[in-house]
Formats: C-alpha cells, sequence, structure tokens
C-alpha cells in the first residue's frame, strides 16, 4: 500500500524479494475506463534502472491480466526531476491494475497514480487495496497520507501568515469519492460534483510558482473544502437532528489503564446536546448544570433514545498526590467514577452504582439490565455473584495488574458486570484475570470488548477484540490473539446493518486514540486481511510510530461514514505525566463528521474543553434479546467439553495426546510492578494446577471445573509431557458448560459432521490432582524433595559436585543455569506457542535426567519425574501465588472443591 499512499519522496513506496516476474497491483474497487497511469520510480542508490522495463497489465476480475504497456528501457525518475513516467491507456476498461517486470529482479516504485476518463484529475489509485507478488526484508507498512502534497509546493508571499501549501489535489479527489458513495445512496451531486470540477479546473490553470497567486490558492482551497462540506451534510445517513457527546479534560495520567481511575481525573465539562450542526451556527446545551465540577465518561443513549448512562467522579485536586492510594478508605468515594442515568431533559438523576470503586463503561442491554466496567472484582480466588456482593456491603481489597504499579499509581483491574435497571443485583459476567475495555452491544446481541493477554507472553501487543453473551457466558476471540498492529483494539461498534466492526486502534501507553478501522470478522481473526484502515493518515499508534493526530470514539453511520472526536494534537504517552504538561491537553479533540474517503468536517468544538464520544439522538433497533441462563445461585461450577483436541495441532499425531492439564491463574493481590518475582519474566501470571483429565481416543474430553475461575489447558502425552499449551484463559460461569472444537483450530471453523465425541457417553470427569507443591505451586515444595531424595548428597558444598549446588538455597538459579541457561530460554515468555515445542520436553536438563543408563546410578521415579515435568511445563516458576495469605486461600480451596476433585493414583491406593 505504500505505493498509493499518497507519499512521493524518492524512496521506495513497496519492495518485492529477488524474484522471476515480480509484480505489484492495485484494485479500484470497481471496473471503471482508465485515462492514464503515472509512475513514481525509485530515485535513491542507484537502482532506477530496475524498473526500465516496467509492464502494465489490466484486468477486470483479478485473474486474467492483459498486458497493455511494455517500458522501452528508458530510466526514468519522478521525484528529482518532476519527469514521472505517463502511460496513456486510452480508456481501456479495467478494475485491477498490474506493474510487472518480465525478469528475474528486486521491484520497487515510489508512487503510482491512475486516472479514469470520467475525472482525469482525481487519483482513483489513493488509498486502495493493494498487494504484491512477495515482500522482502525492506518492505514495510505504507507511510501516513501526507496533509500536503510535495508534488505541488507552493510558496507563500513574504512575511504571510497563510499556510505554504493547500492540499487542493488531494481534497478535490476525496470530494469526488464522497459524491460517488452519495450518489449510490439516491443523494444527486451533480451541483457539488460540478463546482469541485470548477475548482480544479481553475487550479489546474494556476502558475503555481507565483507568489502573487497565494491569495487565489487559498480562495480556491476553502471553496472547494465548503463544497465538501455541502456535500457531506447532505448525507442521508444524518437524519437525526441532535447530538449527545461529553466535553472533558482528557487523563492527568495517560495511560489505557489509568485513564478510567477517578484519582487520575481533571475537572471541567459535562454532558452536553449539539443541535444545529448541520448549518454554520450549532447550539449546545449542557444537561449537567450545577453539578460538583467532575469527570463526565463515555455515556451511552437507551434504544428508545430517551435515556443517557453515563460515568461522574467529582474532581478533588489533591487526591492524584494521595502517596497510597491502596488505602481506599482514606478516599472521598465520590472521587471514584460511578454510574448515573438520567432523561435527556437533565431531570431524574439517578445513582446506581456506589462504593470506593471506579464504575464506568455502562451499556443499556436488550432487556433492560446494564453492563459495565468494573474494579469490584476484588481479590477473590472465585469470581462469584456473593463475591462482587461483599463490595456493596464494604471496601474490598482490588487486585492489580503484575507488570505496573506502585502504592502512589496502583494499577487496579476492571472487568465486565452486569446489573438490574435500578443498579441493585450486580453479577460478574468475567472471570477474567487481567483487564477488559470498551464494551458495546453487537447487532446480534453479543456483547463486544476488548481484553488483555498475557499469560507467558510479552505484556504489550496483545489487547483484542472479543465477544461474550450477555449473561458472561461463551467468551470468545474475535480479533486480534496473534496481531501485535494494531496494539489495542478499543472502541468497537458493529456498523449498522452490516456484519463489520469499526473501532480505534489505540496504544497501549497512552488514552484511547489512533486510527479508525473496519474490521470483517468473516475475513479472519488476525493481521491485516480482516481489516481496513479508514483514517490511513494516522499510523497505528506506538506499534508504528506516534501520530501528530488521532481519532476516538467512531460513531458508525455506516462501513464509510461516522461521526468521531478528532485531535490535531499529537497524541500523549504515558511516559509524558506531569500535571498540566502542555503534551497532554485538556482541550485536545473537537466532534467531526468523518468518511472513509478522508474528509473530515467539524460540528463542534470547544476551545477550552475536550469533546468527544460522539452519539446521535435518535431511537435505534434493538439487537437481539438474548436469554440469561446463568445459575448464579446453583452449584458453583461448569464443565467443558472439547471436541477433539487435534484439530489444530499441526505435527501431533492422533492418540498421542492422553490427558489435559489445567492450570488455574489467581489475581494479584499487592501493587508493585512485578513483585513478587514468580518467575524467569518477572511479569509470569500465578499460577496453580487443579489436576489433570483424561483425553479419549478420539480427541474428545468432558469434564468438571469450578466456576468463576480462568484457566487454560496443556495436552500431554502418556508420559504427562505437555505439547501444546494455551497463552490465554478461558472460564465458565456457574451451570455452563463450554465447547470448543479443538486445540488451537482456526476459530471461524465449524464442528465435523460426526458421531458425538466419545467423552460425551459417560460422566464428565473429575479433575485429578497432580503432585504436591503444583497447588498451590511452589518450587519448594515440588521439586526440592526430588533434589533431596537423589541429588544433594552430591551436588551440595564440601562434596564432589559442589559446583552445581542443589541445596534449597541454590537449586532453583542452579536448574535454570545448566546447559547454558537451556531451561530459562526455553520457558521465557514466547507471543506463541507451537506444537512440540513446550519446555519438559525439550529441555536438556530433563534429557539428561532420563538417559537410559542414568547419572551416578540415579534414575528418576515416576513420582519425581511428573514433579519436574510439572514444574518445567507450567515455565519453571518459584512460585505461583502472591502472597503468602493467597497461598494458604489456595489449599483451603482444595478442601471447597473436594467434589470435583479426585486424588492422584498413589493417594487412592493409600485410602484403600
Amino acid at each position: 500500500a505504500g505505493a498509493v499512499d499518497g507519499r512521493i519522496d524518492g524512496r521506495w513506496g513497496f519492495h518485492t524479494a529477488l524474484q522471476d516476474q515480480p509484480w505489484w497491483q492495485v484494485d479500484l474497487g470497481k471496473v471503471k475506463a482508465l485515462d492514464r497511469v503515472v509512475l513514481y520510480n525509485r530515485c535513491d542508490r542507484g537502482v532506477a534502472a530496475r524498473a526500465a522495463r516496467v509492464q502494465v497489465l489490466v484486468s477486470l476480475d483479478g485473474k486474467n491480466f492483459k498486458r497493455v504497456y511494455q517500458h522501452d528501457g528508458t530510466v526514468f525518475y519522478g521525484y528529482t526531476d518532476s519527469k514521472p513516467l505517463v502511460v496513456h491507456l486510452e480508456g481501456r476498461t479495467a478494475r485491477f491494475l498490474r506493474l510487472q517486470l518480465p525478469e528475474k529482479s528486486y521491484f520497487h516504485l515510489d508512487e503510482v497514480q491512475v486516472y479514469a476518463t470520467e475525472a482525469p484529475e482525481v487519483n482513483i489509485a489513493l488509498g486502495r487495496p493493494a498487494t504484491q507478488s512477495s515482500t522482502s526484508q525492506w518492505s514495510a507498512p505504507a507511510k501516513p497520507l501526507p496533509d500536503k502534497l510535495p508534488a505541488r509546493s507552493i510558496r507563500a508571499r513574504a512575511g504571510s501568515t497563510l499556510p505554504t501549501e493547500y492540499p487542493v489535489e488531494r481534497i478535490i479527489q476525496q470530494g469526488v469519492r464522497l459524491a460517488a458513495s452519495l450518489r449510490r445512496m439516491g443523494v444527486d451531486v451533480a451541483e457539488h460534483e460540478s463546482a469541485l470540477r470548477h475548482v480544479a479546473q481553475r487550479w489546474a490553470e494556476l502558475d503555481l510558482d507565483k507568489p502573487a497567486d497565494a491569495d487565489t490558492q487559498r480562495r480556491l482551497y476553502l471553496r472547494a473544502r465548503w463544497t465538501i462540506r455541502r456535500l457531506a451534510m447532505s448525507n442521508p445517513l444524518l437524519d437525526f437532528d441532535e447530538i449527545l457527546f461529553v466535553k472533558r479534560a482528557p487523563t492527568l495520567f495517560p495511560h489505557m489503564s489509568d485513564q478510567y481511575y477517578g484519582w487520575w481525573s481533571r475537572g471541567g465539562g459535562g454532558l452536553y446536546i449539539l443541535s444545529g450542526f448541520k448549518g454554520d451556527r450549532p447550539q449546545v446545551r449542557c444537561l449537567t448544570e450545577g453539578w460538583p465540577e467532575g469527570n463526565f465518561l463515555r455515556p451511552d443513549l437507551s434504544y428508545d433514545g430517551k435515556r443517557v448512562l453515563f460515568a461522574y467522579c467529582r474532581y478533588y485536586p489533591w487526591v492524584a498526590d494521595v502517596k497510597d492510594k491502596t488505602d481506599k478508605e482514606n478516599l472521598p468515594e465520590d472521587a471514584f467514577y460511578h454510574i448515573f442515568e438520567m432523561k435527556l431533559d437533565g431531570t431524574g438523576v439517578r445513582q446506581l452504582t456506589r462504593g470506593r470503586y471506579d464504575d464506568f463503561d455502562a451499556r443499556y442491554l436488550p432487556d433492560g439490565d446494564i453492563i459495565f466496567l468494573s474494579t469490584r472484582k476484588s481479590t477473590a480466588l472465585q469470581v462469584s455473584r456473593g463475591a462482587v456482593a461483599a463490595t456493596c456491603q464494604a471496601t474490598q481489597r482490588d487486585s492489580y495488574v503484575r507488570c505496573g504499579g506502585d502504592n502512589h499509581r496502583p494499577v487496579a483491574v476492571f472487568t465486565l458486570h452486569r446489573m438490574e435497571p435500578d443498579g441493585s443485583r450486580i453479577r460478574p459476567i468475567s472471570a477474567f484475570e487481567n483487564f477488559e475495555w470498551t464494551p458495546s452491544v453487537a447487532n446480534d446481541g453479543r456483547v463486544l470488548y476488548a481484553r488483555w493477554d498475557y499469560i507467558d507472553r510479552f505484556n504489550g501487543p496483545f489487547i483484542s477484540l472479543w465477544s461474550m453473551l450477555p449473561d458472561g457466558r461463551a467468551a470468545r476471540l474475535v480479533y486480534g490473539n496473534y496481531t501485535k498492529r494494531p496494539q489495542c483494539v478499543f472502541e468497537a461498534r458493529p456498523v449498522p446493518g452490516s456484519s463489520t466492526i469499526m473501532f480505534t486502534a489505540s496504544a497501549h501507553h497512552s488514552i484511547n486514540g489512533g486510527s479508525v478501522v473496519l474490521l470483517d470478522p468473516r475475513a479472519g481473526t488476525e493481521y491485516d486481511r480482516p481489516i481496513l484502515r479508514l483514517t490511513p493518515q494516522v499510523c497505528f499508534p506506538e506499534t508504528e510510530g506516534w501520530p501528530a493526530s488521532y481519532y476516538s470514539g467512531p460513531w458508525p453511520l455506516s462501513e464509510e461514514h461516522f461521526l468521531v472526536a478528532w485531535s490535531d494534537r499529537p497524541l500523549p504517552g504515558h511516559h509524558l505525566f506531569k500535571k498540566n504538561d502542555p503534551a497532554n491537553p485538556r482541550n485536545a479533540s473537537g466532534i467531526y463528521l468523518a468518511d472513509a474517503f478522508g474528509n473530515l468536517n467539524l460540528l463542534y468544538r470547544d476551545p477550552d474543553i475536550s469533546c468527544m464520544n460522539p452519539i446521535p439522538i435518535r431511537p435505534r433497533p434493538k439487537p437481539a434479546q438474548l436469554p440469561e441462563a446463568v445459575a448464579w445461585d446453583g452449584p458453583q461450577e461448569g464443565t467443558f467439553l472439547l471436541q477433539d483436541v487435534y484439530r489444530g495441532l499441526d505435527g501431533i499425531a492422533r492418540g498421542r495426546v492422553k490427558r489435559l492439564r489445567i492450570v488455574a491463574v489467581p489475581p494479584k493481590v499487592q501493587p508493585h510492578m512485578n513483585v513478587p518475582k514468580l518467575g524467569v519474566s518477572r511479569e509470569d501470571p500465578g499460577k496453580y494446577v487443579l489436576g489433570t483429565v483424561p483425553v479419549e481416543p478420539d480427541g474428545s474430553a468432558y469434564f468438571r471445573v469450578p466456576s468463576g475461575v480462568p484457566v487454560f489447558f496443556q495436552a500431554l502425552d502418556e508420559r504427562g509431557l505437555a505439547v501444546q499449551t494455551m497463552r490465554s484463559l478461558t472460564y465458565v460461569q456457574p451451570g455452563e458448560t463450554l465447547t470448543c472444537v479443538g486445540c488451537h483450530e482456526p476459530r471461524g471453523q465449524a464442528p465435523p459432521n460426526r458421531t458425538p465425541p466419545m467423552a460425551l457417553y459417560r460422566e464428565p470427569s473429575r479433575i485429578t490432582l497432580g503432585p504436591d507443591g503444583s497447588w498451590p505451586l511452589d518450587y519448594q515444595t515440588l521439586v526440592q524433595p526430588v533434589l533431596d531424595r537423589h541429588c544433594v548428597r552430591c551436588h551440595r558444598p564440601g562434596a564432589s559436585g559442589a559446583a552445581f549446588d542443589l541445596t534449597p538455597e541454590k537449586s532453583y538459579e542452579s536448574l535454570l543455569k545448566y546447559a547454558d541457561g537451556d531451561l530459562k530460554k526455553l520457558v521465557f515468555e514466547r507471543d506463541i506457542s507451537v506444537p512440540g515445542t513446550c519446555p519438559a520436553a525439550n529441555s536438556k536438563l530433563l534429557r539428561f535426567l532420563t538417559q537410559p543408563e542414568g547419572h551416578e546410578g540415579v534414575r528418576l521415579d515416576e513420582d519425581s519425574f511428573k514433579r519436574l515435568v510439572t514444574w518445567m511445563d507450567t515455565y519453571a516458576q518459584r512460585t505461583g501465588s502472591f502472597s503468602p495469605e493467597q497461598a494458604e486461600q489456595l489449599r483451603r480451596l482444595r478442601e471447597q472443591w473436594r467434589d470435583l476433585l479426585t486424588p492422584p493414583p498413589r493417594e487412592r491406593d493409600d485410602e484403600l
């Protein structure tokens, strides 16, 4: 796409590998009669000659191409001499245009422009989807569309305050594409197209090198902009007269998590209604006049368009400076965000949540209930309605993120909850261990939301899009389990009348803001194929750079048109955290009407404070009303059904997997970053092994688990070695049976049409407990007894093997350092699991200890082998709990869940 990104700089916009007949092509979207193609060559490093015999091919269907031009071998440039290669196509019809070299070579060009006969001044290739025959080490994401066109620079008069360039050509191109979109909706755009053609003609007649033309250039630029504005306001999707929005100063601490804590809020603003936005004199009225100074956050409008949900916290200037915010009793209760509801005339105000927790992002469900995010997850090991009810009676301790924070900046986890319309009967609809963000209700009634998965993998980029049923059942990925760009999939909303989803590609270390993206889940769940960048001039923040401007809170009107907040300021990074820092201004954004063609039309902006989260005020269709089927007051357990573990386990022969290991993850109970150090990466999740369950010969498994407990699975062979492991979490709600097709199978894959899985012909399995020291996970209890039994007599100070000390004080580090740190490398966080690459099966240490001849006469018995394997495959942690108190709570759980568990074989024999 770098060849159609509008940037001409003499470097390469795309770059293939070295291959026979390399090619690049662009999809123009529809069949058009083509006037000409303009090619700008790569000009640096003397490699322009590679494209001297470039061919031009065209196609109607993208499959059958016809060559229409072969260059004669003359070297051309473009950027350095203003003489690009122009190929006249004389009305040939095509939808796809391909450029190709006839021999083995690298292929690279700077920019490709395509012009149609119907509008020969408009580059119809700009921003269109492109592909190429191969990529290379020099391939890179497309650069953002420039705000100015370097091809036609303008010199302003000396001392003039006018801008030095007016991007009239680009503006006209965007207007023509907008007109085409509106024409498809039945709008008569002839007058506006005529006005744009007139501006284009006048622009083409100007001598841009004459300083005296600056005023004329400005007038033409503004004429084009006003024409496009009138065109945009004729959009039939603007079938509403008022917009609900928020005025607020963005958070003091710009971070994806901290932005939702009341103690980092800044005062000012409120809830507002904008009217008259289609004209030149918009009006606003405040719905929260007279409220104490505070911060208002992310509203939602009822389906009948008469009531509004929002979050509000009162502003206390001193709260941000409190050194120990973990003692929440020392903070005012109204300094935390709470959820309110009122009518659109500002009357009937009701406060729905209370307590020293941040409650926010409330959304109406079709049945009248409300979902919302809250820090009231607390430190309960089993998430349940009872645990949440306790937060309504007294202030409970928070659970925290693993990789950041301290007492001054505690980073409390917030997850999804549900309540009745009056705020009663709060229940947790998520048992996830980490953060969840920006929920919305999809067209089919599911809840869309983002969640942060870093289970034994790097913490940075995996903030993905998920969905669940409104009662918390069936949590599953929608997009981005492995995708690193974009980093955060935030503010996802369904597009009306479509299966697509619009979201903001945001940064990890900043506020919600970035580039607007359209996702089509039917096209896949990973990487670039299912997404379309609607605002390509803004890079994906943090992973592709830090953008000079950003979007937030898109409200889709269709796949091509949306309301949005836009900021012309750079996106602030959290490393810039300072009070009143100009890099994080109070007045960054305003409300705009935007489209997929690059047009951005201001609707309202307050010069003193940011305006954001626009919502059309009108009734909207209710999505499907899905029943609540969780047995909240029944037994706190559920079941899993795995249909075929081999679906997705490439390279693992059928029959090899005998059992599943179930590993549970407890919450972090104190706020300090990477403390305690559980394992080798410093940000490991806590772990305790519930045990194992059998896998049938057909690959199926059916078993009971406690509800409200986040778990992941490992597929084990007959020796108990893991052949694959999850790097995500799942859970069941009370009474739920959760079914999966396979193990890491493609997400869109349907289960096979076959007889029922063998596991369904019996009662669900109970969990067979693992070795002592695996619940709670503790190296000294799990592994050290093996060393004491077999190794310490030689590997201790004063003995023959003293250099490899395996006494309790030294053994952990000794085992990690063995064979040049082999085990440490194997267990360090990986971003993806590959079948057959789990630690124990590939460990040089285990291979050494299990050699047929043994080591110094030592042969591992079955119990010792199982202990070592369990420790290695759970990533060789020193401990799996975050405090001695939590470890004791985990021991008590074994008794509490006794009905779900079966003792290991040795214990059963003892009982018999």
